[in-house]
């Protein structure tokens, strides 16, 4: 029996494989890298703020921008550390970012309750246009995500999901807006927050089942 054991263990240990390990660096820097690539695809595609292309882009373009990349990085930050699980404290950074981030949606809100905005404020079509392409760019950056913690072993497949989600959404959000030429809060505050809630929904209802192992 201890022969047999122990011819069982020596074939299982031939059949290993070195496997190389996750480096989060490596993934943050596809993380950017995806989100640059996106940004330069929306440049070349749709062109670049008038404002910023002199040089005097408007404080709320510097905002939004500020926003989005706080939130999509600090979340993104969280799922390239979850293809590494380990004991201690998970990283909650990116909660304090997406507070931040709800000052938008609800500054809309508070402003619309007071004097409800027409319509032409909202801009309907230019609103699709935004969440047609951020959508875009957060399907790249979220694939990207995806295949890295494929490569890992979270734990929490449901959780990586709404992340991937809330992660691609922002940062896809922000490739759009270096060409999105509207500052008004109302605008923002709808059109900037729709594409990261779709992009979290569709994360947690297709990424869980993508990186189970």
């Amino acid at each position: 029996m201890s022969i047999s054991a122990n011819s069982l263990i020596e074939g299982l240990v031939e059949q290993l494989e070195p496997v190389r390990t996750l480096k989060p660096k490596v993934g943050l820097a596809m993380v950017g890298g995806l989100t640059l690539l996106a940004a330069v695809a929306v440049a070349v595609l749709l062109g670049v703020r008038n404002d910023l292309k002199t040089g005097m882009a408007d404080e709320m373009f510097f905002l939004r921008s500020g926003v989005l990349l706080m939130l999509g990085l600090a979340t993104a930050i969280t799922v390239v550390n979850m293809a590494r699980p380990g004991v201690g404290n998970l990283n909650r950074g990116w909660i304090w970012a997406a507070v931040s981030a709800a000052l938008f949606p609800l500054t809309a809100a508070i402003m619309s309750a007071i004097n409800m905005p027409p319509v032409e404020a909202l801009r309907p079509m230019e609103g699709l246009k935004c969440l047609a392409v951020s959508g875009i760019a957060a399907l790249a950056i979220g694939s990207g995500l995806t295949l890295w913690l494929r490569r890992g072993a979270p734990t929490s497949p449901a959780r990586a999901g709404w992340l991937v989600g809330i992660a691609s959404g922002a940062l896809g959000a922000a490739a759009y807006n270096i060409y999105c030429p509207f500052n008004d809060i109302y605008y923002v505050g709808l059109w900037f927050t729709i594409p990261v809630l779709v992009s979290a929904a569709a994360g947690r209802l297709v990424v869980p089942r993508l990186i189970r192992w």
